[in-house]
């Protein structure tokens, strides 16, 4: 009995350190997440990106190190954490692929970013979330259903966020209407086809690669970072889309009414909403002013 009491008391102490240091974890994210807010008033876009590449490089380093043989998988199969993450990669890809495209096409480099804080394009993060919950569930679904399914919920999404951009926030940040076929100016038909081949490469390759790399997190720092995570995910859209929101209503010219608006204006003027959203415009799909 004394030699069970003993294991009983080791392993109770080993908890108690492994909490005090998620805890620690905790409080350094919040921090770290706290600063990155702060200095991206005062750095702008790109800048402050460099602050969440040395802060995510940090903590991968840190799960590296930390991983033992007796670690369990983090987000086994499908669950909440592994698509929120699979989310914020979905986010991070869209915005440098669009910013390399536009770079490409007009030598000019643009933020395609779609909320203020962080290299995140929701549009992208959107796609990659309802392939992973709709089209991921089986995986061994004949390719060719897998690619009609993709070009139909790729052109569905395309055209569901760019009505809220227009009819919520009053702005687009897109207009396909002089394209060829395409549908009410929010997406076009080659763009569809394009997004199920996108689908196609997500369901067979991408979620695979990134869903064993996921699981491979250990659980305890998993479970440690993902509450962080969340609330800066949250925070960030929530500032993100009520700036946006009050850059529509500006444009309408409607005046602030409350101190949420006025703190908004304050802080989140024209001028630096353009910087945010180089690419948006007050217009209805069609040019209709």
């Amino acid at each position: 009995m004394k030699k069970k009491t003993k294991k009983t008391t080791k392993k109770e102490e080993i908890k108690e350190v492994n909490n005090n240091k998620d805890i620690l974890i905790q409080i350094c994210l919040a921090i770290y997440f706290t600063v990155y807010f702060i200095a991206h008033h005062y750095l702008g876009v790109y800048n402050t990106r460099w602050i969440l590449y040395i802060g995510f490089a940090l903590m991968v380093l840190y799960a590296i190190k930390a991983k033992t043989k007796k670690d369990k998988k983090f987000s086994e199969g499908f669950c909440f954490n592994k698509v929120l993450l699979l989310y914020i990669i979905g986010c991070m890809i869209g915005t440098y692929y669009e910013e390399i495209l536009t770079f490409v096409r007009t030598n000019t480099w643009v933020s395609r970013q779609g909320i203020i804080y962080g290299p995140f394009n929701p549009v992208y993060g959107v796609g990659f979330f309802l392939f992973t919950i709709l089209l991921c569930r089986n995986l061994k679904r004949k390719w060719y259903l897998t690619y009609i399914y993709s070009c139909l919920l790729g052109g569905l999404t395309e055209c569901a966020l760019s009505m809220v951009s227009e009819y919520v926030f009053k702005v687009n940040a897109w207009d396909y209407s002089d394209k060829f076929l395409n549908i009410l100016g929010r997406t076009t038909v080659p763009y569809m086809l394009f997004w199920g081949l996108g689908g196609l490469a997500f369901v067979k390759l991408v979620y695979p690669a990134f869903s064993n790399l996921i699981e491979k997190l250990p659980a305890r720092i998993g479970n440690a970072i993902m509450p962080t995570f969340l609330v800066f995910v949250v925070i960030s859209h929530v500032f993100s889309y009520s700036a946006l929101y009050r850059y529509g209503t500006r444009s309408e010219g409607k005046e602030a009414t409350n101190i949420v608006e006025k703190v908004l204006d304050k802080y989140y003027p024209d001028e630096i909403m353009k910087e945010y959203y180089e690419n948006s415009v007050h217009e209805t799909i069609g040019g209709d002013k």
